[in-house]
């Protein structure tokens, strides 16, 4: 490989940690590269967002619109079979970041993302996907290839106008880039993960989730909802439901399982009886349902010569306290703060670059860890949920942790999961078991 460099950092990814880190990287003057497979906006879940995720506004200059972002004060919980009722309220944690946070429809969520980082100088090519990499002292090399003939540009829409930096390429003929790092944002994807064959499933968590949105909710619907649109966590036996309210009068339902067997079927059973959703969709037009599984994963490799993973390419551990989104956007603000530096003294080639990173982030990936497993193996649920104390320092630590607010020192609650994580959550190998399925219908 020469030492020919055309862009500074190749990322794979436009989801919400690729467009992140590629917005920090090209805000400091950076050449950026950004390759998609899908055009945007698409659909997909993770729609509640945790306080943490207040730094694209403070760091990458997005403002939150209303009709794109919609306020949410915290995550109410609820088991309708025994009438338990417990509210958490972001105002209450621990001081630190934003009070609040928001729900989002990630179609239009990560859109903004991504222009933000085009504006701000990446370059985006849809409907490419990357074939392989190579990394050695000199940079990268990164193989890539058009999946249609349309490919290019900021939406790879047939028939637009190529943009600046946009390449059209017919489908099989590959396209070699040569960079000096490599940033893997493929989410579930999981690309670097099973190149190297370094991912883990983590077991005893989520195994598999079906979920719709329902439009046209009713005004008493609204009512029940507003003013505070808290996230409801429905809790049933090995599992749980959420209901995210979200802009255009609409509400996102889904059903998680830590078993196997998940079926549509057991979404339509529960809501045919759930007094909840009964009140909440009466009346309401449901939309298409879709299913995932196999997501709680960890990559043991997620950085090393020239490269480093973001978002769920690194980790997914599991959507019950909605940390995906946050904690993608927080890995790349973190990512980008080593290799910024290294980039301008030209030291990205160091393998241990990110190496401090990672013993920073796996602080936070432990704590929700620790957190999912008690919420489905322990007691957590009646102690910790619907048993936490009305007030106290212990009750605000609980809360800054459901707030994403895990990178602190100073948090008991916190430290009592750390001190305690006696769990065995890794298990087999993941990273050859092939994307999670999507089924529609």
């Amino acid at each position: 490989m020469t030492g020919r460099a055309d862009w500074d950092v190749i990322v794979a990814g436009a989801g919400p940690g690729g467009s992140s880190i590629a917005a920090l990287l090209a805000m400091a003057g950076k050449r950026v590269l950004v390759v998609e497979r899908e055009t945007f906006p698409r659909f997909h879940i993770g729609e509640s967002l945790l306080p943490a995720s207040g730094l694209i506004q403070s760091l990458l200059g997005i403002e939150p619109r209303p009709e794109d972002f919609f306020f949410k004060r915290g995550a109410q919980f609820i088991d309708e079979s025994t009438g338990r009722v417990q509210t958490f309220d972001f105002a209450e944690a621990l001081p630190g970041p934003q009070r609040f946070a928001w729900h989002v429809e990630r179609a239009r969520f990560d859109k903004l993302l991504r222009d933000r980082a085009e504006e701000l100088g990446a370059v985006l090519r849809h409907r490419f996907e990357v074939e392989d990499v190579e990394a050695d002292a000199s940079g990268v090399r990164v193989r890539i290839r058009a999946l249609d003939a349309s490919a290019g540009g900021s939406d790879g829409a047939s028939g637009s106008a190529p943009e600046a930096g946009s390449v059209h390429a017919p489908r099989g003929e590959p396209i070699v880039e040569h960079g000096r790092y490599f940033i893997d944002a493929t989410g579930q994807d999981r690309f670097l993960a099973r190149k190297h064959g370094s991912g883990r499933s983590l077991e005893r968590f989520g195994r598999a989730a079906v979920f719709t949105h329902f439009a046209g909710l009713s005004p008493a619907a609204q009512a029940e909802i507003a003013p505070h649109n808290d996230i409801r966590v429905v809790i049933i036996p090995d599992g749980w439901l959420w209901g995210i309210p979200l802009t255009g009068n609409r509400l996102s339902v889904g059903m998680v399982k830590r078993t196997p067997g998940l079926r549509r079927s057991d979404l339509d059973a529960y809501l045919e009886t759930s007094p909840l959703f009964g009140r909440l969709l009466s009346g309401a037009e449901r939309l298409q349902t879709r299913m995932v599984s196999n997501f709680s994963f960890e990559n043991e490799q997620a950085s090393g010569l020239r490269y480093a993973c973001v978002g769920d390419s690194a980790c997914f551990i599991d959507p019950v306290f909605s940390s995906g989104v946050s904690l993608a956007i927080l890995r790349a603000v973190e990512v980008s703060k080593r290799l910024l530096p290294a980039l301008d003294e030209q030291r990205e080639g160091d393998p241990l670059l990110m190496a401090a990173m990672e013993n920073e982030t796996k602080r936070a990936y432990e704590t929700f860890a620790s957190l999912v497993y008690r919420f489905y193996n322990t007691h957590f649920i009646d102690n910790m949920l619907f048993g936490a104390p009305e007030e106290g320092r212990f009750r605000a630590g609980v809360i800054s942790v459901l707030a994403g607010d895990v990178f602190r020192d100073d948090n008991p609650f916190q430290d009592m999961l750390l001190r305690s994580r006696r769990h065995a959550i890794r298990t087999t190998p993941a990273a050859e078991a092939g994307p999670p399925p999507v089924a529609t219908s």
